[in-house]
């Protein structure tokens, strides 16, 4: 995954999470964190790898 796509995919999660969330106001920095983690989570996981974090 290259950085542009990298990017789309952590704007489309991050916006599903502000969806799901009910739309609040002043949260797209944690929205964008969020999504961030689970773009790197699915690229490990690609990858066969354990998450960045340390955890399984």
């Amino acid at each position: 995954m290259d950085s542009r796509e990298r990017r789309q995919r952590i704007e489309a999660l991050a916006h599903q999470i502000w969806e799901a969330e009910g739309r609040p106001d002043d949260q797209q920095q944690r929205h964008w964190h969020m999504a961030e983690r689970l773009v790197e989570a699915e690229i490990a996981a690609a990858r066969g790898e354990e998450s960045t974090d340390g955890q399984p």
